[in-house]
């Protein structure tokens, strides 16, 4: 379908047939949330309500619990990423690769290796070259304290 160094747009999710995208179309990827609003939704009837409000993209996470926060239930983001024509991002764990392995073989659009979620490696983080999917992080400011 596609060579190495093409992609195809269909609803804003890169469907290529090469196992790793070059960096430039990650890249394009993620400007492509630029100016938009994420959504971070619990329940599929939120990412509904987010995509009918004009969110350019939804963050599925798992609702607040105690104790060790993981990744949100990959049944959940699979009904979602179905039912919404917007991308969809999830988040793993910072250096927990089975995670980001298991969020881009149910086929998220983005993966957030997220701080705010229990770190899994303290000294290592995810081989980003070694995946398809865009990852991307967030931040509440970027202010220099």
């Amino acid at each position: 379908m596609a060579d190495d160094n093409a992609v195809t747009l269909y609803s804003n999710a890169a469907i290529t047939d090469a196992k790793k995208n070059p960096f430039s179309i990650k890249v394009a990827m993620a400007q492509m949330l630029r100016g938009g609003a994420i959504v971070e939704v619990t329940t599929l009837d939120q990412a509904k309500i987010a995509e009918s409000a004009g969110a350019c993209c939804v963050i599925v996470s798992d609702p607040p619990r105690p104790g060790i926060s993981r990744m949100p239930d990959p049944s959940l983001i699979k009904e979602i990423k179905q039912a919404l024509s917007i991308p969809v991002m999830a988040k793993a764990r910072v250096g927990h690769f089975v995670e980001a392995q298991i969020l881009e073989s149910i086929g998220v659009d983005y993966i957030d290796e997220s701080e705010a979620l229990a770190i899994a490696d303290e000294d290592h983080f995810i081989n980003k070259h070694n995946f398809r999917v865009t990852f991307v992080c967030g931040c509440r400011d970027l202010e220099r304290r």
